[in-house]
């Protein structure tokens, strides 16, 4: 869950400051951070890349269900032989998305507000005429981690592992092929 918003970035927001989106993609071949102007900003520690109208996420929806949401990250002119590096798996990283206001020397006004944290799920490529590519990277939010198997087990070594020296799993293998009697 974000925090709220700081008092900066509400007053910020409630003078009409200039926006902006700031955008972290997890990938094997590094970090992709953008951001919606042109040129380079740094926030953050970061320098991000201004990806103007090249690239974008598609609309982060506010609802009160319980839902997993689908959402693309997209970069479009990018050239084939970048393409040919990004072929990594990026299932189960992560992306993130900020909205920032601007101040008027265009510096990042601080705390900018955290609109979502994913997990990246598959990207795919569309190859258009002039031999430039565009990469969508599909992501999910919200409970994502329902559709997940546990990666655990109940046993007594996994147990000793988050609670040295408790012994309650350790009755559970004797249990298995037990025959209990019940009576009324």
């Amino acid at each position: 869950m974000s925090r709220p918003l700081t008092l900066a970035m509400a007053k910020a927001l409630k003078g009409g400051a200039p926006r902006a989106i700031f955008a972290a993609v997890d990938h094997p071949s590094g970090i992709g951070r953008f951001w919606t102007g042109l040129g380079s900003k740094d926030w953050d520690g970061h320098t991000w890349t201004g990806s103007g109208l090249l690239g974008g996420v598609s609309p982060v929806k506010a609802t009160s269900e319980i839902a997993i949401q689908e959402i693309t990250f997209w970069m479009s002119g990018v050239d084939l032989d970048i393409v040919n590096r990004l072929n990594g798996d990026i299932h189960n990283l992560t992306g993130d998305v900020w909205l920032a206001c601007l101040d008027n020397q265009d510096r990042v006004i601080a705390d900018p507000y955290k609109l979502l944290n994913s997990v990246l799920d598959y990207q795919t490529f569309k190859l258009d005429d002039q031999g430039t590519a565009t990469v969508f990277i599909t992501a999910r939010t919200g409970f994502v981690w329902l559709e997940r198997s546990l990666d655990t087990a109940w046993t007594d070594q996994n147990q000793q592992l988050a609670y040295p020296g408790d012994t309650g799993n350790s009755l559970i293998d004797g249990l298995q092929n037990k025959d209990i009697l019940f009576t009324w």
